[in-house]
């Protein structure tokens, strides 16, 4: 199969890695795949796109070429010389144009992931809807929406292994003993991802004399508000944007999301794949994916924006010590979530002809 994905982000966080990890695993299950992105100054963004979607071929649109002539040129040539079977779309922008060229070429089949919340302007037209969790299915049900509809659960994305002497040089960046219980958390530095209620409920919850750390891993415009409600405490270290996550997961004990609004949360598999306790904000995505490890208490829920319920969380999961747990990742393999989209992209091909 042909299959056209379609990202115009400024940016490489959750969503994007969604669409580069799933184009790679499809060129790798066989499909002919191509990955069309927005270009720019940021060649680490582009690189890192390049690096994620593998065996796929990354398109970058050159960021000097007018957008308007792009549009004529660039997206014709390719549905003219590659021909999709499938244009898959991420995102506003993306389905937007994607959109705009349904309407000017008979026959295209246009499938696009609800990686947000259901927007009925950017995705009503679109011949195919995937739903990375089920809780953003009943809004587009209920608003007329005529094509096909699936929910395909988010994967764990590939991971690379972390080298013992890796971890320990974390841990001892981080100044800890044998003992010591590393609290972290990975994300972006904005609003949505809590982390202001997260310093607040941790220095909350711990004396200064308690052997614990907090670990804040990521990057973003929030960072100098988030260093001063750390103010001089040196447990709380911010270690900036790291690409290569896995010592840092194996670095942490108790993995937290504070999230305000949680889509699905790919972090959060990243660290249930390295054995983390889990806290987590009842937010939207994990109330629904972390029900099998909750039944086995390895979750530890907070209300989401409230430093208190955090806390809360965190002293019962720290109380449990520094062993590792095991969570059931099967429902989370690519390889599962590549046959799911093969299989729904066959049904909306099929509909599309009647």
């Amino acid at each position: 199969m042909k299959i056209l994905h379609v990202c115009l982000t400024r940016e490489f966080a959750g969503s994007e890695q969604y669409c580069a990890t799933l184009a790679a695993a499809q060129a790798e299950a066989g499909h002919d795949v191509r990955v069309l992105i927005r270009g720019g100054r940021d060649e680490a963004r582009i690189n890192r796109w390049r690096k994620t979607t593998g065996g796929a071929l990354t398109l970058a649109i050159a960021w000097w070429v007018p957008f308007r002539w792009i549009r004529r040129q660039v997206g014709f040539r390719l549905l003219r010389d590659f021909g999709p079977d499938v244009i898959h779309s991420h995102l506003g922008r993306a389905n937007l144009r994607v959109a705009k060229r349904k309407k000017q070429v008979p026959g295209l089949v246009w499938v696009s992931s609800v990686h947000l919340r259901w927007k009925p302007k950017e995705m009503m037209d679109a011949d195919g809807l995937v739903c990375v969790a089920g809780w953003q299915k009943p809004d587009i049900e209920q608003s007329g929406y005529k094509g096909k509809l699936r929910v395909i659960w988010n994967w764990l994305p590939p991971q690379a292994p972390a080298s013992a002497d890796a971890v320990r040089a974390i841990r001892d960046r981080l100044n800890c003993s044998d003992r010591t219980v590393v609290i972290g958390s990975v994300g972006r530095l904005h609003g949505q991802k809590g982390m202001d209620v997260l310093i607040r409920a941790f220095r909350s919850a711990f004396d200064h004399g308690e052997d614990v750390r907090l670990l804040i891993v990521g990057e973003g415009d929030e960072r100098p508000r988030l260093e001063g409600l750390a103010g001089s405490d040196r447990r709380i270290v911010f270690a900036g944007y790291q690409e290569q996550l896995s010592p840092w997961y194996e670095a942490m004990d108790v993995y937290v999301s504070a999230a305000r609004y949680e889509p699905f949360g790919l972090t959060i598999l990243e660290a249930m794949a390295h054995g983390c306790r889990l806290v987590c904000t009842r937010t939207e995505g994990p109330s629904e994916f972390l029900q099998d490890s909750d039944r086995r208490g390895l979750v530890h829920w907070a209300e989401r924006g409230q430093a208190e319920s955090i806390a809360a969380a965190m002293l019962a999961a720290v109380a449990k010590g520094r062993a590792r747990v095991t969570h059931d990742m099967a429902p989370f393999a690519i390889s599962r979530a590549v046959r799911e989209m093969d299989t729904f992209y066959e049904e909306v091909k099929a509909a599309a002809r009647t």
